[in-house]
């Protein structure tokens, strides 16, 4: 993938991002937010990328709460490779408190992201073209606060939680805000999200949706029956699939509720299969299984753990139907790994889940978050024939190498409005970004 031609405007040498995450995987966490380093490996193919993920940083709550003991594991520096691309990636610690001084985050994780720019410019001579944050709070209000400092234009990526969980928190919301109102250009996983930064005061014009894609060389159908004896799984019954951190908000006991209601009809040849671990927001498993356990289908409930990424398009191939009941959710990243392996998802109505299931030949769309709702999703969808190749297509029709073409792009149209250049002069010199900010995912029936 050919980085394109730059604007004579531009230095004529790859553009250099810094791109500031909060969220990535390393050697302790290999699982955690693989979505961001999808996104930089494919925009790494185009430009000078360098990430830093800086690490809250509180010694005595790390040694002494569990949930917190990965980070005292998490490198000072890590190699990222896929494809020939190479991604270095720094974990400098910035003084962090859990719960208690929360506000504090944007201002520390500012003081060690300039400490960090120093470091690099007189150690490399490298200075970024443009700051590039992955979360409005603490990476975005950080990032702009620095930036201002530098002179450097800035982008923020919206993925979920910095829109629809933060408003309960005031100080931290007036962050977010003075974040997305300050920042060059805007990005949101989903329109919703976008909608919900421009409520907050973000200029409409300085917005875009960058959704995430799918990388169709790790996610791809296998055979069912093949796969399934490789996994120890039943040929015999119907697998129902749902992935993801073991927290209370994914929904996994209404999924418990909703097996116990369709096996009360009948269908007991069902198995509700989880695949995830607890995280830092805490391990709901030990109530899911009590759940499972109070309405007397502990045998139809499997727990499989953690699945490296790389495994996962197994466990999509080998089940009949994905499942995901989140509270609140950008825009998931396993309903295209799903639809990418040609299995049908059920989802709850939330947030990004309408953009990305936006026919019903898609999947199926839960507007009514209970048991009773979610047993109704897999009863339809289970009962339906369902076409695995347009499933296949338009999950391939957004994959991580699109959306590094448009990142780039977008990042080229933030670096041009700081330094004068207007938006509409610049979708005019850059042209128009493919799978337009505003068009819903579409590909041929």
């Amino acid at each position: 993938m050919d980085a394109p031609a730059l604007p004579p405007w531009l230095p004529q040498r790859p553009l250099r991002i810094l791109s500031v995450s909060t969220m990535f995987p390393s050697e302790a966490l290999p699982v955690h937010a693989v979505f961001v380093r999808h996104r930089l490996l494919a925009l790494a193919r185009l430009a000078d990328v360098r990430v830093l993920s800086p690490v809250p940083d509180f010694p005595l709550v790390a040694r002494f709460v569990g949930k917190y003991a990965p980070r005292l594991r998490i490198p000072a520096e890590q190699v990222h490779a896929r494809g020939g691309v190479r991604l270095h990636a720094a974990y400098p610690r910035f003084f962090s408190v859990p719960a208690v001084a929360k506000p504090v985050e944007g201002f520390t994780l500012a003081r060690r992201l300039a400490l960090e720019l120093d470091r690099l410019e007189r150690t490399t001579g490298w200075v970024p073209d443009v700051l590039d944050a992955h979360l409005a709070y603490p990476d975005g209000f950080a990032s702009v606060l620095v930036a201002a400092r530098r002179g450097l234009p800035v982008t923020v990526t919206l993925r979920g939680h910095d829109i629809n969980d933060l408003d309960r928190f005031p100080v931290r919301w007036r962050q977010v805000k003075y974040a997305l109102q300050n920042a060059t250009r805007v990005f949101g996983v989903c329109r919703a999200l976008i909608d919900g930064a421009i409520a907050a005061g973000a200029p409409p014009e300085r917005t875009a949706v960058l959704a995430n894609g799918v990388d169709p060389g790790l996610f791809h159908p296998l055979p069912r029956a093949e796969i399934r004896a490789a996994l120890g799984l039943p040929a015999d019954r119907r697998i129902l699939l749902s992935v993801g951190h073991m927290v209370e908000r994914k929904g996994f006991r209404l999924l418990v509720d909703a097996l116990a209601r369709l096996h009360r009809e009948g269908q007991t040849d069902l198995l509700l299969v989880l695949a995830g671990a607890g995280g830092e927001e805490g391990d709901d498993t030990p109530h899911i299984r009590a759940r499972a356990a109070e309405l007397g289908v502990s045998d139809h409930v499997h727990f499989v753990g953690a699945v490296p990424n790389d495994q996962l398009h197994r466990w999509y191939s080998a089940a009949d139907v994905f499942a995901l009941a989140s509270e609140k959710e950008g825009w998931p990243n396993v309903l295209f790994e799903a639809l990418a392996c040609g299995t049908p998802p059920v989802a709850t109505r939330v947030w990004g889940t309408p953009e990305c299931l936006h026919r019903p030949e898609f999947g199926v769309l839960v507007d009514e978050r209970s048991g009773e709702g979610l047993a109704a999703g897999l009863r339809e969808a289970l009962s339906r024939a369902w076409d695995a190749d347009l499933l296949v297509r338009y999950a391939r029709a957004n994959t991580w190498a699109d959306v590094g073409r448009r990142f780039h792009t977008e990042l080229l149209r933030a670096i041009g409005h700081h330094r004068g250049r207007s938006l509409e002069s610049l979708a005019g010199e850059l042209g128009p970004v493919p799978l337009g900010p505003n068009a819903p995912l579409e590909v041929a029936p």
